[in-house]
């Protein structure tokens, strides 16, 4: 039988796949009584995450760091009560309960392996929807924004496995993940899987950091100045490095793909409530309400937050953030000889930078099955490692 730990985890992986379904078997609708898969994805796990802290007696996630949001979520909700904003509010928490379960586990490097293992799998089968999608439906791919933040989260560990290891072949797994963004021509996350390159905190000599550093920009600088790119960011289809400043979608040459056009359609409500914003999900019936059709999306979690919750609520998010940054930096500095808290807590370290980076330009606090659930059960496994320090030191997830 299996165990519970393997039980909660494959339910993870499960939900992440669930709405990659009908692009595989066409037959098989994408909405179920009204619904997304994608929603159904998010409340199965949200279920099975409920019924797994029940039975959870041992808590190590750092859950005091999250404490000022989760409050905030909640006071707000029970102030401004609305369905879509109990959506919202389980959406955000969602993660943060994983990686409370997460950190209750007790795993064994058999464990580790085994997740690594399916995870990887996971992501095979995604690229492998890619490549069937790039060559044989006319370029439609599945889930295309959603897919580099998946791979992201492999991403990151492949290197961090190069820097471990040494082993040239998770490079090779890496730059294969690599070439989803590029050929699909995802700027965001080409920039983020590039970022996660080349500041990699398993990159521990400077050596290292200065190499690995230039071939990440390198690599970056070719793909932005290819045709596809070009093309795809600037209205003449040819641009600059210099316009891609921190308000680079503001600019009149670039590309925004309407983004510019929720943030300015926004700036009311922003400017009317800019301390404690307009409630929970107030962006979406807002948006509904001026485009005259169901839903909006801000395509910004930074405008997101602002509008519905204010400053005050993004400055409890980034408080989250910064103070468990800060304290997963610290254990990992002290745990460089225990190879498996090393590689998770590095990788995991190195997604805040990718994070804070989708976050910028999509509503990735949003889709949570395809991100924020793996990277606070990260989190958590870390955690729970500190905890139970009996693993050897074999760095190899074969």
């Amino acid at each position: 039988m299996k165990s519970r730990l393997r039980i909660f985890f494959s339910a993870l992986l499960l939900t992440t796949a669930l709405p990659f379904i009908p692009y595989v078997f066409p037959f098989i609708p994408g909405q179920i009584f009204g619904l997304n898969l994608t929603g159904w994805a998010w409340m199965i796990m949200l279920f099975v995450t409920i019924l797994n802290l029940t039975r959870t007696r041992k808590i190590d996630f750092p859950v005091w760091f999250w404490f000022p949001w989760l409050m905030y979520l909640i006071v707000y909700l029970i102030i401004d009560f609305s369905f879509l904003g109990l959506q919202l509010t389980l959406q955000y928490s969602l993660p943060l309960l994983i990686g409370v379960v997460a950190s209750g586990f007790a795993y064994s490097e058999n464990d580790l392996q085994w997740m690594f293992k399916w995870f990887i799998r996971l992501c095979l089968a995604v690229m492998a929807m890619f490549v069937y999608g790039y060559l044989f439906r006319s370029g439609y791919t599945p889930a295309s924004a959603a897919v580099p933040m998946i791979f992201s989260v492999a991403f990151s560990i492949f290197v961090a496995l190069y820097f471990i290891s040494r082993e040239k072949r998770y490079l090779l797994y890496a730059g294969i993940l690599f070439l989803a963004p590029v050929i699909d021509v995802t700027r965001m996350g080409i920039v983020a899987l590039a970022a996660i390159f080349i500041f990699h905190f398993a990159n521990r000599s400077l050596k290292g950091k200065i190499l690995f550093g230039g071939l990440g920009i390198l690599v970056f600088i070719m793909v932005f100045n290819s045709k596809s790119f070009q093309e795809k960011t600037f209205y003449r289809g040819e641009g600059s490095l210099s316009d891609l400043t921190i308000n680079y979608y503001e600019n009149p040459k670039i590309r925004s793909s309407g983004r510019i056009s929720w943030k300015k359609a926004l700036e009311p409500g922003l400017k009317a409530e800019p301390v404690w914003g307009n409630g929970p999900r107030a962006d979406n019936a807002y948006l509904t309400k001026i485009s005259r059709r169901r839903g909006g999306e801000a395509h910004n979690d930074y405008l997101s937050v602002r509008f519905n919750y204010g400053y005050v609520g993004l400055a409890v998010l980034l408080f989250g953030f910064a103070s468990s940054f800060i304290s997963l930096f610290k254990l990992s500095k002290k745990h460089r000889e225990s190879h498996y808290i090393w590689l998770i807590s590095t990788s995991t370290l190195t997604l805040y930078i990718s994070f804070m980076m989708f976050m910028f330009t999509d509503n990735i606090l949003k889709y949570t099955i395809y991100f924020p659930n793996y990277f606070f059960a990260m989190i958590g496994i870390v955690y729970s490692l500190k905890r139970n320090e009996d693993l050897g030191s074999d760095t190899s997830l074969q």
